[in-house]
């Protein structure tokens, strides 16, 4: 009988033993190596995948934000068949001014800015039409923090028909006049409407400014149609000359202008209602400066306020 089991060197098995335990060893680690090794390269890649993604897309969605503005916030000027040349936007919609921001300061807030959309933006992303010059536009802060477009000091709005913001439609000026406050926007005023209040503890009053806001006061101690304030008294009361073109707010009648001949070369004086009109000098054209009310030597002038 043939004998399979032959003796075996005994530091042969040891050695079998020791390499069999080896490869055993190997085989255990390389799963936990490889997946910690996996971790590290996904792990790594992919936060900067996400940097770059999340940079790459608020840098995108920064510029077509910005292109949006930039080209929604446009003004020309239009020609009405009603009012002339009247400011628009770029979708044709109409501007207004409101004479309750004779000062330059917007007031039209809460529910009134409901019905009066205020025209917001950043001066630098204005692009005009023809016609319109940049040194006229300026911005002031609103109420909310939010800057609003002025042109030659009045703050601009639309106007919403139904009060829910949303804007007349494209050609309409149905918000020209409405209480008397606010009026179309046009380049060519001679005549607006500021108000507020001219005496400390009385109400506010509607009175006559020039096209940027400059107050304009009467004489109670002129004449009818005539003026007597001449030599130093014109040094100090200015006369307003009529304009070569006469553009008044709709709130106004032309019929109730006049046209003043002076002895001196300070006219021809306009004049309202009968009574000439003057600019006071120590409000250095300051829009909404109201430091004649009350003024002159007999405290006989007095902001020009319209008859009702």
């Amino acid at each position: 009988m043939i004998n399979y089991f032959k003796k075996v060197n005994p530091l042969v098995l040891v050695l079998l033993l020791i390499l069999i335990s080896g490869c055993s060893n190997d085989d255990s680690q390389t799963p936990d190596t490889a997946q910690d090794a996996q971790e590290e390269t996904v792990a790594e890649p992919t936060e900067e995948n996400t940097e770059e993604t999340t940079e790459e897309t608020t840098e995108e969605s920064t510029e077509e934000t910005t292109d949006e503005t930039q080209a929604g916030l446009s003004l020309r000027l239009a020609t009405d068949g009603d009012y002339g040349k009247i400011l628009v936007n770029g979708e044709n919609q109409s501007i207004y001014f409101f004479a309750g921001d004779v000062t330059g300061e917007s007031n039209c807030n809460g529910g009134c800015a409901d019905v009066w959309p205020a025209l917001t933006g950043e001066l630098s992303e204005l692009e005009l039409g023809e016609g319109l010059d940049y040194a006229d536009f300026h911005t002031t802060e609103r109420e909310d923090g939010q800057k609003q477009l002025t042109y030659k000091g009045w703050p601009l709005y639309y106007f919403s028909t139904e009060g829910d913001r949303v804007l007349e439609a494209p050609g309409e000026t149905l918000g020209d006049g409405r209480g008397g406050l606010f009026h179309i926007a046009k380049p060519d005023y001679s005549i607006l409407l500021g108000r507020q209040t001219v005496t400390e503890g009385e109400e506010p009053v509607v009175y006559l400014v020039d096209d940027r806001g400059v107050s304009l006061y009467t004489n109670t101690g002129d004449d009818e149609n005539s003026s007597n304030c001449a030599g130093g008294c014109a040094g100090v009361w200015p006369p307003f000359k009529t304009p070569e073109k006469l553009v008044v707010a709709s709130s106004l009648s032309l019929d109730d202008f006049y046209t003043n001949d002076r002895e001196d070369d300070l006219g021809p004086q306009l004049a309202f209602q009968k009574s000439p009109l003057y600019f006071f000098s120590q409000d250095e054209g300051k829009r909404g400066s109201v430091l004649g009310q009350a003024g002159g030597p007999n405290q006989t002038f007095f902001v020009a306020e319209p008859e009702e």
